[in-house]
């Protein structure tokens, strides 16, 4: 039941790192391109070097985009955000050096508009993280970029001369002039971003762990029921995968091929796996056409339900018209398999009616919904017996008197059972 949930999780995870790096690889070739015609400084080596780190990153990114999968994901996620990273640190040593040349060089002083711009990286970088679609790695760049505004922060408000102003007059002639408004509305829009950014993350993880609950239970259904018996049971708000074990009256059908063994020994294993998926895909389609559910495959034998997750007042008659729909379909499967020069196939059906326990069986990583007790046990039994009073349809008394039906049929009363000790009566079916 974990799988499906896991599965949608990690393909949102994938596609986030595919998102991310895609971002990144774009940014960094447009910035490259953007500097390859307009240079950020007339410092030629902070200028190459700015541009080597830019087509470097590029490079990376797109590589990653193009490379991930679920089995890497792990260690491209790691590259991913080590990339960036350090590609920030690269690029902010390389403005940095390039900012202390400038001012060495000269007497002008620009500590209020570095401040001013100092949040602009941090809140870009932090909103693109989002594109990760994790929680945890939006936290992790949350912490990164908030210490990294710390450090370069902290030092440049004591500097000497660096102060706080609202005039417009000394932000824009005094570069040492903090824009007072410019600074709260960053701290504001950091503080946003980070907010809208949980927000967004908790809500997109809910829906998925939401998607992945419906798949998992759709996937249940569609495997047990036939498309209209899902449908009710969705509207019926019924969950198959948390059903508790219940003792419930069904009809329990088996069928079996006539003689498969034999019947197989000529055959190649292929052509073995193709009958018996023709011959199920048969019989699947015909016990949904009856509301019946498929319960599991043994062999070549089927053991279908009629009145599970829920009753529908008729579940006796339900099997009993799906063995005939079975008897008619195969007739019209071997009018194709005699124009196609290949063998007649037979089978044999054993129905019975009565009280089993209904659920799931098996471990937390493989539970099945199935039916148990001597019902089920009992219909097998019914299925095998036919060969010895030589018929191909056979039901219990149980299930006989709570039926219609026009085909001539003969009444085997206290038959014995393998297996039970009590006798028990049987009704053979003569179909035409």
């Amino acid at each position: 039941m974990k799988t499906n949930s896991n599965r949608l999780v990690i393909d949102r995870y994938l596609t986030g790192l595919k998102t991310a790096s895609l971002f990144y690889g774009l940014a960094s070739t447009s910035a490259l391109l953007l500097n390859l015609q307009f240079p950020f400084s007339e410092n030629s080596d902070a200028v190459s070097a700015f541009q080597l780190t830019l087509f470097i990153s590029a490079s990376c990114h797109f590589g990653i985009c193009y490379i991930s999968n679920a089995g890497n994901y792990r260690i491209l996620l790691l590259a991913l955000i080590s990339t960036v990273l350090i590609q920030g640190a690269v690029m902010n040593k390389i403005n940095t050096s390039d900012m202390a040349q400038f001012l060495a060089t000269s007497d002008q002083s620009v500590g209020g508009r570095v401040i001013d711009l100092m949040f602009w990286a941090p809140t870009m970088f932090l909103i693109v993280s989002i594109l990760f679609f994790r929680v945890k790695i939006f936290l992790f760049f949350v912490v990164v970029y908030t210490i990294v505004l710390a450090i370069n922060l902290i030092p440049a408000l004591r500097t000497e001369g660096i102060y706080f102003a609202i005039s417009k007059a000394d932000i824009f002639f005094d570069n040492n002039a903090i824009n007072r408004t410019t600074f709260m509305r960053s701290i504001l829009t950091f503080g946003m971003v980070v907010g809208v950014g949980l927000a967004i993350l908790w809500q997109a993880n809910r829906h998925v762990l939401a998607a992945a609950e419906f798949e998992k239970n759709n996937a249940a259904l569609g495997k047990y029921f036939s498309p209209d018996v899902k449908k009710e049971v969705e509207k019926a708000g019924l969950d198959v995968s948390d059903l508790e074990p219940r003792t419930m009256p069904i009809a329990v059908l088996f069928t079996d091929i006539e003689g498969f063994t034999k019947l197989a020994e000529p055959m190649r294993s292929r052509e073995v796996l193709a009958l018996l998926s023709e011959y199920q895909t048969l019989m699947v389609s015909t016990i949904f056409d009856h509301r019946g559910t498929v319960d599991k495959f043994i062999g070549d034998a089927v053991m279908a339900n009629f009145g599970t997750p829920q009753s529908y007042g008729n579940d006796a008659q339900n099997a009993f018209n799906c063995a005939v729909s079975m008897h008619k379909k195969m007739q019209r499967w071997n009018e194709d398999r005699v124009k196609k020069g290949r063998p007649e196939i037979r089978h044999r059906v054993g129905i019975h009616y009565g009280d089993c326990v209904v659920g799931n069986v098996g471990s937390e990583q493989q539970l099945e919904y199935t039916v148990i007790g001597d019902t089920v046990n009992v219909a097998s039994r019914i299925c095998d017996l036919c060969k010895d009073v030589d018929t191909n349809f056979m039901v219990s008394r149980d299930l006989h008197d709570r039926i219609n039906h026009s085909e001539p049929s003969t009444p085997l009363n206290q038959q014995a059972i393998r297996g039970k000790r009590t006798k028990i009566d049987l009704v053979k079916i003569y179909l035409p």
